[in-house]
């Protein structure tokens, strides 16, 4: 990032202690100089956005920042900022404030955001729309399209899925009701009619075959031995299917259950659903974990635009 000139002379004295601390406690093994520029650009970013003083720093204002670093272009190479670079500048911003904190110079530090990661990490794999459609198109009989139905198209958890009952389908209301979800909290999720048309064709004409004595009556998804799937199983059924897709680079990307419900996510919100829509939706107790899905489409469309 090249040299940013800051006017605020508060943010200067801080940004001058700041960088003489870094070097005498020697953090950052020689690449201290990065931490104090990653400070200097959040400052410059302050003053952008009129922010004078510290006192009016929330963690609003770090999740904004957050925001500006992953849709800035890199000035070193084409494109955006990597993930593990993005890490780092909230990591700095966390020990700036920390030793602001220890200098007495505020009262709480805005920057102890837990949610954002401090190193690199793996994107799970997106399966795209028309890879959906190949998915679907393999999938021959009514309880892998119901699976699919849950995963992708209710956006499930592999958890909730295996936990699922016949009676949490209700084919009136065209709603599927998660009751064992993460954190304990319920909800409902509307079906599309195709979905509803799927799931109705399988309690009918293929669940009854498996219904064996003693197995679990209300478990919605059995396997032949008429036991309830567990998670495993359900991911198995998922590869099976991509399997016969054919489609290599489809293969490659090891799909699961977990990734068709990512994906959903991200389609819902490609396609302009509001971020309080897909958090209801994955039923995501912290709003900041949806937030993600938002950066993600914001990343996508400067991307796309550098080549427009």
């Amino acid at each position: 990032m090249k040299h940013l000139t800051l006017k605020n002379t508060n943010y200067q004295y801080w940004y001058t202690e700041f960088g003489d601390f870094i070097k005498t406690i020697g953090y950052g093994n020689g690449k201290n100089t990065m931490y104090a520029s990653h400070v200097r650009e959040f400052l410059h970013f302050l003053e952008s956005k009129h922010v004078q003083s510290f006192k009016d720093v929330v963690p609003t204002t770090i999740n904004e920042y957050h925001q500006y670093i992953c849709l800035r272009p890199n000035t070193k190479k084409e494109g955006l900022l990597s993930p593990s670079t993005i890490s780092h500048q909230m990591f700095a911003l966390r020990l700036f404030f920390d030793y602001l904190l220890d200098c007495k110079a505020i009262a709480y530090s805005p920057a102890r955001i837990p949610k954002f990661r401090m190193v690199g990490f793996t994107p799970r794999q997106i399966v795209s729309i028309d890879e959906i459609k190949q998915i679907y198109k393999k999938a021959k009989t009514l309880q892998e399209k119901a699976i699919l139905s849950c995963a992708y198209g209710c956006g499930l958890r592999r958890n909730e899925i295996h936990h699922l009952n016949t009676g949490d389908i209700n084919l009136k209301q065209q709603t599927l009701i998660v009751r064992v979800a993460k954190g304990g909290k319920c909800r409902t999720i509307p079906l599309s009619n195709k979905m509803g048309l799927y799931f109705s064709k399988y309690l009918k004409y293929h669940r009854n075959h498996f219904a064996l004595d003693g197995i679990e009556p209300s478990a919605l998804f059995i396997g032949k031995n008429g036991n309830r799937m567990t998670g495993d199983v359900l991911n198995r059924r998922v590869k099976r299917i991509i399997r016969k897709t054919a489609n290599k680079e489809l293969i490659d990307k090891n799909i699961t259950l977990h990734c068709l419900r990512h994906s959903i996510a991200v389609h819902l919100m490609d396609n302009g659903a509001s971020i309080e829509f897909v958090q209801s939706y994955l039923g995501h107790s912290d709003i900041d974990t949806t937030h993600l899905y938002a950066i993600r489409r914001k990343r996508k469309s400067s991307i796309l635009s550098a080549f427009r």
